[in-house]
Formats: structure tokens, C-alpha cells, sequence
């Protein structure tokens, strides 16, 4: 993904859902960012269509809780990103998603204690020569 000249809609906690993507792309953003998704949650989804949507759906097993929503509308220009702290579970969720989403991005720059007690995103990063080979 070229990131050079871009308008970029930036990650943003709670708000950076499909809604808010598209109204982005329309005022010219060109690539979008979902919020982070911990990969804890995203592999206990599964993909359903939805029909009366047009939408894909993300949702957990059982339940009808979306966790990640996209459309073919922004499939060119959505980055999906993940919070982790394990590499087969990122692959796992990476998987999972990959064919609905432009690209798929690792958080490895929020310092939030909620990411940093699990070992992610900042956290990470400061463990950086350990994890990249993982990755």
C-alpha cells in the first residue's frame, strides 16, 4: 500500500467504524483505518455476509455482536488493525479478514495500560528484536 500524497483517516478508538470510513472516502480520504481489534476477539468470529446490508460482517460465534463490519464499496482503501501479542494468533485473525480489507496493520504504537498489560501494541514494540522475526 502506497502511503505517499495520501489523505489518511488515522486509527481512532470507538469512532473508526464503517459509518465513519465512508464519510472519510467521500470527503477524500484514500486509505481508512478501522479501530484496533484485539486478536483475542477476532478469531472467536466468523464471516457472515449480510445481505441486507451489503455488508461483511466479522461476528462472534454465537452471538450477533459485530466486531468488525466492511464492504466491497472500501476493500481498496480499509486498513484493518489488530492488537496483539502472539504471531500465530495475529496470523489466525490476519487470515480471517484478509481477503475483505486493502491491508492489515499491527498496533505497535499505543501506550495504553490496556495494551500494555497484555504485552501489545507499545509494549511490543520495546520488545522489538524478539517479535520481528516472529512476525
Amino acid at each position: 500500500m502506497d502511503y505517499e500524497n495520501k489523505h489518511i483517516l488515522a486509527p481512532m478508538v470507538r469512532v473508526g467504524t464503517l459509518p465513519l470510513r465512508l464519510l472519510a472516502a467521500q470527503y477524500g480520504a484514500d486509505i481508512t483505518y478501522g479501530e484496533e481489534i484485539i486478536d483475542h476477539k477476532m478469531v472467536k468470529c466468523e464471516r457472515r455476509l449480510n445481505k441486507s446490508l451489503g455488508t461483511t460482517d466479522f461476528v462472534e460465534k454465537g452471538t450477533y455482536n459485530v466486531v468488525f463490519r466492511t464492504c466491497p464499496e472500501e476493500k481498496n482503501r480499509v486498513v484493518f488493525q489488530m492488537g496483539t501479542a502472539n504471531a500465530a494468533r495475529a496470523l489466525t485473525a490476519a487470515q480471517l479478514v484478509c481477503r475483505d480489507v486493502a491491508a492489515i496493520d499491527i498496533n505497535m504504537g499505543c501506550p495504553k495500560s490496556f495494551s500494555l498489560s497484555g504485552g501489545m501494541d507499545f509494549d511490543y514494540l520495546k520488545e522489538k528484536p524478539r517479535h520481528t522475526s516472529n512476525m
